[in-house]
Order: C-alpha cells, then sequence, then structure tokens
C-alpha cells in the first residue's frame, strides 16, 4: 500500500522533533521533555493513520479526526520550523541541499527568555491538542499498521513515447473528416462550429488534430487557439486572440486600441479561430465578441468546443458536432496501448480478459481508460489488475457523465509525494500553462520536495515528478523545447480541488466555505476581489502558507491588492509562497523583511513597481524571487548577496552594469533570468561565482558581449538570448582553454541582428554534452562554423529564418548523433540542401521548408 499524505506529514514531523532534540539539547531547557511527549504521542497516533483514511469514507466522525490531526500537523511544522530559525547559529548549516540556514547573531549562547516562553506555550498547545485526538481514537477501533511508499520510475521506452501523443487517439477518424469537411467548404461569411461532448472525451485532441492538419495550414494563412474556460471575459479573450496571432505581448494595450488591432488582424487574412472550453451561457456575453469576429474575412472559421449544449446553441452557426464515447472494442484497443509494453498484450491473455472488464466500466471515456491503462502499465500482476476490476469505487452510484470517481482510482494509486505535488497545482486556474522552471520552485517552496541523494537536485526531483504525473496521465500535453510546459486537464483538475477542498479557499470557484483552517488561498476573479475576501485572508493569517494571484490580465487594476499587500502582509507569519503576478502597487513595504519562512516571491509583471526595499535581503529562506516585466524599477538592493538560499531569479532593471559583490555572489543559484533589461551594456565579470548556475536567459538587454568568466560556469545546461540588438558572441577558444570541458545542453539564440559568429569558447567546451541548439532571425549571420563540426553530441539543430546562410559545412556529416535538422525560412541553405543531400543524409528526421 502507498505511504498517505497525512501519514507523509507526520514523518516529516517527527524527523523535524528527533532533529531538535538531538541538535539542541543543551539550549532547550524544559522544551526537550515536551517535545520528546509530543513525539511520543504523535507516534502511536501514526501507526493508525492508514486503517483510518481506509475508513474514513463510511464514518463521518473519523472524517472529522484525521481533519483535526492534520490541521495539528501543519501548525506543529509551523512551530518547529519557527524555532529552528529562531535558533541562535555560529554558522550556515545546509540541509537535504536544499535549505540554507541564515548566519544568525550569536547573543547568546541559550535562547532568549522571551523566545523560551512563546515557544515553550505554542509546543504545550499543540501538544495537549495532540493528546485530546490520541485520546478520541479510541472510539473508532483504528489497527495499526506501517504503509510502505511506492516510487514510480518510467520505463525508458514510455518516455519518447507521449502519452497524448497521435499515436494513442483512436476511435476519432470519422470525427476529425467531419470537421474538416466543414472547414474546406467555401462560404459567405464566418461560421462558428461546436464540438459537444462530455468531460474527457477528448474535445480538445480532436481539435488538435485538425488545427495541426496540413491541409488547414495551407487553407487558413492564419490560426489562433485561445483556452476560454470559465472566464468568458471579452477584453480579455481579445487580448488571447491577438496574443495568439502576433506571439506579441498586447497588455499594453489601452481598449480601444485592443478593439482596433484585433479587426486589422481578423480583415487580413482568412483565419481558424479555436475557443477552447467555452461555458459561457449568457447571450449577451458573446454578442459583443461576436460582433468583431463576424467582421473577418469570408471563409473563416470557429471551432468552439464545449461540454454544454447550451454553450453550443448560443454561438454555433451550422449544426453542432456531437462528440460520442468511444466504442468497446476502441477503448480496449486504447487501453492496451497504454497498459501493455507492446500497445498490444499478446502474451497476456488473462489480463487482456480483466482489461474488458475494466474498459467497459469506463463508458467510452478516453481520459478515463488512459487513466487506467497507464496505471496497471507494464504490470503483470492479475492480482493487482483484479483490485481495480473489483475496486468499490465502481459500486458508487453516479451520474454516467461523471469520470472523477474513476480518475481517483488512479489517484490513489499515486505515492504520497506525488499526491501533494498534483493537488497543489489546482491553486491556479483552469488551463494554466505550467512551466517546469516555476513548478519546481512553487513546489519546493512548500515542502513537497525530498532527496536522500546528495548529488540530486532538487529541480531534477522536480522534474522526474512531472514526468510520472504525465505517463499517469495526470498532466497533458508535456512540450520540450528549451523548458517543459503542460496542462492539467479541466476534470484533473476538478479532482485535485476535491483532495485540496478541506485545507484551501478557491475564491476563484465561487465558494470560500472550508472546514478547519484555511492554509492556501487562490484568486481568479477581480470581481471577487473584496474586502470579505481580504479581510477571511487576514483572519486567517496565522496558518495561510499562500496567496496565489496568477494572471496578470484579470488584476490590472485592483488596486485594493496593492492596499492589502503595504498594509497587512506583515501578519502572515508562516506565509511560505506569495504570487502576485500582475498586480500593480508602486511600493513593496519593509514589512516584506519579516515573512521568514518566505520562500517564494513572485511580482513579475507589476509596471508599475519602482523600490525594492532592503529588508528583502533579509529573506534568508527565498528561493524564488521574480521581478521579470518590473519595468520601473530602478535598481536592485545593494545587499541581494545575503540572500543566500536563492535558486531562481528573474530580474528586469534600469541599471547598466550589474554590482560586481551582487547577483554574482550568490553561489546557490540555478536559474537566473535577466528580461527587458534595456539600459544594461555589461554583465559583472564576477559571474564565476555564480558555480551552481544551470541555466541563463538573457533577453532584450543592451549587453555587446559576454564576459568571458562565463566560462568557469562548469554546471551551466542551457544558454538562451533573444531580442539582443547589439550583441555579438565571439569568443575564441584559446590555448590555454583548449581543455576547458563544459556542460552546456542547450543553446538557443533568437533575434541576435549583431550576431556574426557563434561562441566557439561556450559551445566547443561543450562538445561532448552539446544536444540541442536553436538559430532563429540572426539575419547577419552568413555562415555556421568549420569548428561546427566537432560539436559531436549534437541531437537537434533548428535554423530559422538566417537568410544569409547558403550552406551547411562540409562537416556536419562527421555529426554522427544528429537526428534532427529543421530549417526554414533560410530560402538559399533551404536550395542548397535540396540540391545536395548527401551532407545530411545520416540524419534521420529532415525538415526544409
Amino acid at each position: 500500500m502507498a505511504e498517505s499524505t497525512l501519514f507523509s506529514i507526520a514523518t516529516k514531523v517527527l524527523t523535524t522533533i528527533g532533529s531538535l532534540v538531538n541538535q539542541q539539547a543543551s539550549l532547550l531547557w524544559k522544551l526537550e521533555s515536551d517535545l520528546k511527549s509530543l513525539e511520543g504521542t504523535l507516534s502511536s497516533i501514526k501507526a493508525v493513520i492508514s486503517d483510518a483514511e481506509k475508513k474514513q469514507a463510511q464514518n463521518d466522525q473519523l472524517r472529522d479526526w484525521l481533519r483535526k490531526l492534520k490541521d495539528v500537523l501543519l501548525d506543529a511544522e509551523d512551530v518547529l520550523e519557527e524555532f529552528e530559525f529562531q535558533a541562535p547559529r555560529g554558522e550556515v548549516v545546509r540541509q537535504n541541499r536544499s535549505t540554507i540556514r541564515k548566519v544568525r547573531q550569536f547573543f547568546s549562547s541559550f535562547y532568549p527568555f522571551a523566545l523560551r516562553y512563546q515557544i515553550s506555550h505554542e509546543i504545550k498547545e499543540i501538544r495537549e491538542r495532540l493528546d485530546q485526538i490520541e485520546s478520541d481514537r479510541i472510539k473508532f477501533s483504528l489497527t495499526e499498521s506501517t504503509p510502505t511508499e511506492v516510487r514510480h520510475e518510467i520505463p525508458k521506452e514510455r518516455e519518447t513515447d507521449p502519452f497524448l501523443g497521435a499515436s494513442c487517439v483512436i476511435g476519432r477518424e470519422n470525427d476529425k473528416e467531419k470537421i474538416m469537411s466543414f472547414l474546406m467548404q467555401q462560404a459567405n461569411n464566418v461560421s462558428v462550429i461546436p464540438i459537444v461532448g462530455i468531460g474527457g472525451l477528448g474535445k480538445t485532441i480532436l481539435t488538435k488534430m485538425v488545427y495541426n492538419d496540413e491541409m488547414v495550414d495551407r487553407f487558413f494563412p492564419l490560426k489562433m487557439w485561445v483556452c476560454v474556460s470559465d472566464d468568458f471575459d471579452d477584453t480579455r479573450l481579445m487580448k488571447e486572440i491577438i496574443k495568439s496571432a502576433t506571439r506579441g505581448d498586447c497588455n499594453q494595450l489601452k481598449a480601444d486600441e485592443i478593439l482596433e488591432r484585433l479587426q486589422e488582424i481578423l480583415t487580413s487574412k482568412k483565419f481558424l479561430l479555436v475557443l477552447d472550453d467555452v461555458w459561457n451561457e449568457k447571450p449577451q456575453k458573446w454578442l459583443k465578441l461576436k460582433d468583431i469576429l463576424m467582421s473577418g474575412v469570408n471563409g473563416s472559421k470557429i471551432i468552439v468546443s464545449t461540454r454544454s449544449k447550451r454553450v453550443a446553441e448560443i454561438m454555433s452557426t451550422v449544426p453542432s458536432h456531437f462528440l460520442q464515447g468511444l466504442s468497446n472494442e476502441e477503448s480496449l484497443s486504447l487501453f492496451k496501448k497504454c497498459a501493455f509494453k507492446d500497445g498490444e498484450g499478446k502474451d497476456f491473455p488473462k489480463l487482456i480478459e480483466i482489461g474488458k472488464e475494466i474498459v467497459r466500466k469506463c463508458k467510452g471515456v478516453p481520459l478515463a481508460v488512459r487513466s487506467l491503462g497507464s496505471l496497471l502499465y507494464a504490470n503483470e500482476d492479475a492480482r493487482e489488475w483484479l483490485k481495480i476490476k473489483n475496486n468499490d469505487i465502481w459500486q458508487l452510484d453516479q451520474d454516467s457523465e461523471d469520470i472523477l470517481p474513476v480518475l481517483k482510482l488512479s489517484y490513489d494509486h499515486l505515492p504520497s509525494h506525488l499526491k501533494q505535488c498534483f493537488t497543489y497545482l489546482c491553486l491556479f486556474p483552469k488551463d494554466y500553462r505550467y512551466q517546469n522552471f516555476y513548478v519546481a520552485p512553487y513546489w519546493m517552496a512548500l515542502g513537497l520536495l525530498e532527496t536522500s541523494n546528495e548529488n540530486e537536485e532538487l529541480e531534477d526531483v522536480a522534474d522526474q515528478y512531472m514526468k510520472v504525473l504525465w505517463s499517469r496521465g495526470f498532466l497533458e500535453g508535456l512540450d520540450d523545447d528549451y523548458c517543459w510546459s503542460f496542462k492539467v486537464h479541466d476534470l484533473m483538475h476538478d479532482l485535485a480541488i476535491s483532495m485540496i477542498q478541506g485545507e484551501s479557499a478557491f475564491i476563484n470557484f465561487g465558494s470560500i466555505k472550508v472546514d478547519g483552517k484555511f492554509r492556501h488561498f487562490s484568486h481568479g476573479d477581480t470581481e471577487l476581489c473584496g474586502e470579505e475576501f481580504l479581510k477571511l485572508m487576514v483572519d486567517n493569517s496565522r496558518s495561510v502558507r499562500s496567496i496565489v494571484f496568477p494572471a496578470a490580465e484579470r488584476y490590472g487594476g485592483a488596486r485594493i491588492i496593492g492596499s492589502f499587500i503595504s498594509k497587512d502582509i506583515s501578519k502572515f507569519n508562516y506565509l511560505r509562497l506569495l504570487l502576485l503576478y500582475g498586480i500593480l502597487f508602486e511600493v513593496l513595504p519593509n514589512s516584506i523583511g519579516t515573512l521568514r519562512h518566505l520562500r517564494y516571491l513572485d511580482l513579475a509583471q507589476n509596471s508599475s513597481l519602482k523600490k525594492i526595499p532592503r529588508s528583502i535581503c533579509e529573506l534568508q529562506n527565498l528561493l524564488m524571487l521574480r521581478l521579470r516585466g518590473c519595468y520601473q524599477l530602478k535598481k536592485l538592493p545593494n545587499n541581494i548577496r545575503k540572500m543566500i538560499s536563492l535558486r531562481f531569479l528573474e530580474i528586469t532593471t534600469q541599471e547598466e552594469v550589474l554590482p560586481e559583490n551582487g547577483i554574482g555572489c550568490l553561489s546557490f543559484l540555478q536559474y537566473l533570468y535577466l528580461f527587458g533589461c534595456s539600459n544594461l551594456v555589461r554583465l559583472c565579470e564576477g559571474m564565476q561565482g555564480l558555480k551552481s548556475l544551470r541555466t541563463l536567459h538573457i533577453q532584450g538587454t543592451s549587453v555587446i558581449s559576454l564576459p568571458y568568466a562565463l566560462k568557469y560556469l562548469t554546471k551551466l545546461e542551457m544558454l538562451v538570448i533573444s531580442y539582443c540588438c547589439n550583441l555579438n558572441l565571439k569568443m575564441e577558444l584559446q590555448a590555454n582553454d583548449l581543455e576547458l570541458r563544459l556542460s552546456l545542453k542547450k543553446f538557443i539564440v533568437y533575434r541576435l541582428h549583431s550576431l556574426v559568429d557563434l561562441p566557439q569558447l561556450l559551445l566547443q567546451a561543450s562538445a561532448n554534452t552539446l544536444e540541442y541548439m536553436r538559430i532563429d532571425e540572426c539575419d547577419n549571420l552568413e555562415a555556421l562554423p568549420e569548428w561546427f563540426q566537432n560539436l559531436k553530441s549534437l541531437e537537434k539543430l533548428q535554423i530559422l529564418s538566417c537568410s544569409r546562410i547558403s550552406s551547411l559545412p562540409e562537416g556536419i556529416k562527421r555529426l554522427t548523433s544528429l537526428k534532427e535538422l529543421h530549417i526554414a525560412r533560410c530560402p538559399s541553405l533551404t536550395e542548397s540542401c535540396r540540391n545536395d543531400m548527401s551532407k545530411i543524409a545520416h540524419v534521420q528526421d529532415v525538415r526544409l521548408i
């Protein structure tokens, strides 16, 4: 049996208690006995958690008992962590390679009396609450047991077979043909066709199949895709349509400019627009947007995917396409693709027979079939298959269209560490596009990542978790270019919410009713952001761990949030995560420095923010700081070097030079993004201090050249440089650098109009590791250098919109690892390759456009 989330929290609290007792015994005074008493009671309760969780579905009192237990465990976590932070230390202590404790001034060999009194009082209160919970458990006749954690690894063959890729789409050929037939029809207007079906049937996948068809590319010069979800705000949707059409940022456009720009786009070319996952059933909301869209070029088409027949009636101009469930035969074929290594299961007739019964219970819903097939992937034990087939969940009297209980089967079989990581993704709204760079520190901030391997970074642990969740069907569309991005299917999002409901407030979903204490606030609707909501947060400030405002375009004018940040933020003593993306306020208050538990601070896209207080440098446990898009920010805090825990930093600043004794001192920094620093002409030479840096992204600066100190960044794996019009990357390999060994895996340059050379120093020194290179819109680059042939590990090369490159170097034949070559919008180079394919005959996948 997999270890439960609650069991995992209990284990974590016990480990912290043991650590404190062992390390601080001489300082604890009478607290030691309180902690040991707490440890004994918790150990007793921990032994019955597994049995209690199995029985809670049939017992409301037991469910309430578990809720109270979780509350007290989370409170204990907060108090014990506070105890650790307050402890006087004379040195930096690093635990599990993920947390660096502050160098605290040694003002006493003992804890101050006031602190001892406060900690003693809080631990005593927690012990009394836990004692009461222990005495109450007698009512439930619980059996002691110790669950074992099951770690799920992805088989190698699974890593390259996309879970929701084309190979797993079955039974939708006729549906695709009908939609394609509609799109190819000539018309004297703009037509709208809804694709209608229950959740999990594959409406979005079918739409993507159509959208990505080559015939559609030829028929529609302009294609746009917008995820609508439950926020049908016409201004937001117009911005999203413009963004999809132009790939540009239009957040700065005024209302009249938005309308004018959209009309200009729609009347220029025949277009295909997808409005995915529409829920709006109010005709008046559609009418305003409809008038604009219908003014487009005749023959343009709009596809609407929705679960609601009412939505289809409101928006359609032609008969809707109703998507049906898969047949039993199609469902079984899909199930076998997901459950067996060979996609057929020919050697397992007994498992096939059990699988037929499981599939029949899925009622033709592909998401359910995939989820359970993925759960059983490569499992040859018939007993495990029978457990799924005979599970009590099938006995529930459920709505014929409700597949959440089926999805919960897969959730129940996740290890606890993955359950927690998955459920906390639901603090973001539906259709949110996640990127692994941001998800890793998000999970870290909430204490969800652990490793016992001192050579393994937590970012790598997070990436592995994402891959496993993807392989199990909990995430979809795991795109991999220079970063991973993915979404959570809306039904999986609903599942996550149902799992975390007892400890979070989701104002964006219209409800603020929560049992017990509030731990996490997530907000997704400006209209609901009022005094009542903010008062609710402040009233629960002692327990709140996360405050999430994730969408800039929805909060640009929410002044009330800025007022709240200035006045009340210091009350949230145990806040771990504060995400204020796109909230506009001019000054971050000094009180931000008192939030010593804070790990994740996102202030990105605040174009009004002018000053960051020096007190922010007191956040010694901060792992992530996002200041990207804060264009009014004149300079970074002088003492940023004191933020010794920082692993992720994004900045926009008006400074011309990065301070020598600043960012370069952040020795644990893994990710650095310099964005829109238009005045920045030079990076600091002291960058060699960034000895842990793995990703460097430079965009929109006036930098002329890169410092040679980059050659000391031996852990740097990815270098992305874009929109730096003055930058030339010439960095020749010197005689004393011939033995230099770097670790670059990905090298991406985009819109570098002054680029005439590639950085030999960095690339040739990474010849054994460099796997991916993309050169895009570098219109002064005339040729790839001869030393390019030394990049023997290169697997994927993209050359896009580089009009002056006329041929590939002869030495490209030596790149035997090269598997993909993509050349587009390079007329001379494309013609040269087509005339002589001998240079690239060894490349498996060649695309010349």
